[in-house]
């Protein structure tokens, strides 16, 4: 009876796999007319090695950038690099301190110490505050300048989760809200993710200071009004554990709300560079000379929000501005939903495209496992790829390569355009998704809430998540979504105050809904678009993704000859809706090159090739 029992669960278990096995092969015969035919796409992805960046593609500039000295390659250089790209400061990078102190503003990076740096160079940096230059540097570990930053000695802990901001000290005078004052390095809950930090013990003028009232931060002026500021952390490595998702739930908030606990360092820093620095120039993080870059997006879910879409596209058309739909490209029925890329809403893909939308790329099966999945092998196509979603924590037969290759090219055979930007479903972020969108022909995502990563500034993602090597690709936060209560049409009064706090330093204000429904979202879109016209860009996520790509590769720079300063600009693309922002002094000779204006405080560069020059009469500086 045993055995028999045992053939009847072996027959029937193939019965099942047959039935399964043929409902499968069924399905995965596209008998869609506007699917038919298709297949692809033809060429595989190939995942680049991560190799890890090196700091000496930033190893040239003119004295007018910050200085940022490197004390020890194997660090986290690359966070504080990308950072101070993504808040518009010029830095260059050396190993050499002589060479270091040539620049007025000088930021010693990971560490000081007898092991880090010799006698001669930590004289030499004594000296370079001694005679009125500026040293900024994180983690003073040894080496004898403890005098130099106006301390005794350090206590080094694992303890603590905040940093609170006081005092009138210049450089924080940009620190007026309750969000900048008190910022999080680590989870107050969860010991496991706090880093270690240093508190200066005897320090006189203290700028911040840890959760137990310990020096964090720390200032200390020359005779000759140099100044030197030390950091009781490692500031690259907490950027990039930030930006990576990695920081073990820090952030006081998801979305909806102002988090800026890495946007405060960068502000910091780059407040005294501008103070310090006679001939500093930034570059501003929002295009055309706005205020604000703001995207609104909509993520396509499920078969009914497809529908809904016309509602929400004709109504930024009579708002005057485009916006980015990320579109789930379902075709076959699973768990999640029935297919709905289908003959009936193909033609509303198209009509967004020709409305001037973007339609970007929401996966394939929209699956909470999407951060579970396989890479894949980069090879898989359209009609053979056949994922299931079997349960919310079971997908079959999908891989993460597999899901952005085939919606790529499902909307791109739709609507005959290049698709650039991501999105995941339930923004599940794999560990191999930056490379796998690198692979895949994308250029942007929008992944990651703003409280998640700790910003509201966009920036390069890295290799596996990682913190030695930077992709092509980048990522803009989500400061906005929909589904945190209350409904949108009951939170439009702090949506708009987020944005204006954002505009304070030119953030990136990028709003995500779900179109399931239509009243509440449009009554929202229909309250906040018109107030923020009055100081914000608005473009789809590829328009914004396109101009940030255009800014990230530009460099600038100031020379001095004798009355008279001379900017040079160089990008690798032509330059288009770029602000430069300045000293109010400065009054530029006429005339200005074509396509370039100039108010006080800042110089708009309309329409450019990819170098320009700018002379500038110099104010009175005691350079």
């Amino acid at each position: 009876m045993f055995w028999n029992k045992r053939v009847a669960v072996l027959i029937s278990a193939l019965i099942i796999a047959a039935i399964t096995i043929s409902i499968l092969t069924y399905v995965r015969r596209p008998s869609l007319e506007g699917l038919a035919g298709l297949n692809g796409p033809t060429a595989d992805s190939i995942i680049a090695d991560g190799q890890s960046s090196s700091w000496s593609v930033h190893a040239d500039g003119s004295e007018s950038r910050l200085a940022i000295l490197l004390t020890d390659e194997d660090s986290s250089w690359l966070g504080l690099a990308e950072g101070l790209k993504s808040i518009g400061v010029p830095f260059l990078i050396t190993r050499n301190t002589k060479a270091a102190v040539q620049h007025k503003v000088v930021l010693a990076y990971p560490a000081i110490s007898g092991r880090l740096l010799d006698a001669e160079d930590l004289e030499t940096l004594a000296q370079h505050v001694e005679s009125g230059g500026t040293l900024i540097a994180t983690q003073i570990l040894g080496g004898g300048l403890q005098g130099v930053f106006g301390f005794d000695r350090i206590e080094e802990s694992r303890d603590y989760s905040e940093i609170r901001f006081s005092g009138s000290q210049p450089s924080l005078s940009f620190i007026d809200r309750p969000e900048e004052r008190t910022v999080r390095i680590g989870n107050p809950d969860k010991d496991l993710h706090r880093i270690g930090t240093q508190a200066f013990v005897g320090a006189t003028n203290i700028l911040a200071t840890y959760d137990d009232g310990s020096a964090a931060v720390v200032a200390h002026a020359s005779k000759q009004g140099g100044q030197a500021y030390a950091i009781g952390f490692d500031l690259g490595f907490f950027i990039l554990k930030s930006a990576n998702g990695r920081n073990g739930g820090v952030s006081r908030n998801y979305a909806n709300a102002y988090e800026p606990s890495v946007d405060t360092w960068l502000r910091w820093i780059k407040s005294v560079y501008t103070q310090s620095e006679p001939a500093a120039i930034t570059l501003h993080s929002a295009p055309e000379g706005r205020d604000l870059a703001v995207v609104i997006s909509f993520d396509i879910d499920y078969s009914n929000s497809m529908t809904n879409t016309r509602a929400f596209s004709d109504l930024l058309s009579e708002l005057g501005i485009p916006g980015t739909f990320f579109i789930q490209t379902k075709y076959f029925d699973d768990y999640n939903d029935k297919a709905f890329f289908n003959d009936f809403t193909l033609p509303i893909v198209q009509h967004l495209n020709e409305s001037g939308m973007e339609v970007a790329s929401h996966s394939v099966t929209h699956a909470k496992t999407f951060s579970d999945m396989p890479l894949g092998e980069g090879s898989e196509r359209f009609p053979d790829y056949q994922p299931r979603v079997l349960n919310e924590g079971r997908t079959w037969n999908a891989s993460i390569l597999g899901e952005l290759r085939v919606s790529k090219y499902l909307l791109e055979q739709v609507t005959e355009t290049e698709v650039v930007s991501f999105r995941p479903g339930y923004l599940a972020t794999p560990e191999r998704l930056p490379e796998a969108l690198d692979a895949s022909g994308y250029k942007y995502a929008s992944s990651a809430t703003s409280g998640n990563v700790l910003t509201h500034l966009p920036y390069r993602m890295n290799f596996s998540r990682g913190y030695d090597s930077t992709t092509g690709v980048f990522q803009f936060p989500i400061a906005i979504e929909d589904e945190i209560p209350p409904h949108m049409n009951l939170r439009e009064e702090p949506a708009v105050d987020l944005a204006k706090r954002l505009a304070e330093y030119g953030g990136c204000y990028v709003v995500l809904i779900h179109p399931n429904v239509t009243k509440e979202k449009i009554e929202f879109l229909n309250a906040v678009v018109p107030e923020l016209k009055r100081f914000a860009w608005f473009g789809t996520l590829q328009q914004f993704g396109d101009w940030w790509t255009m800014r990230d590769s530009v460099s600038v720079d100031a020379r001095i000859f004798e009355d008279e300063m001379v900017i040079t600009v160089d990008s690798e693309l032509p330059i288009q809706g770029l602000r430069l922002d300045l000293d109010t002094d400065w009054i530029p000779q006429s005339p200005l090159p074509d396509g370039v204006s100039f108010s006080p405080g800042s110089v708009y560069i309309a329409e450019a090739g990819t170098e320009l020059s700018i002379t500038m009469n110099m104010p009175s500086t005691d350079r």
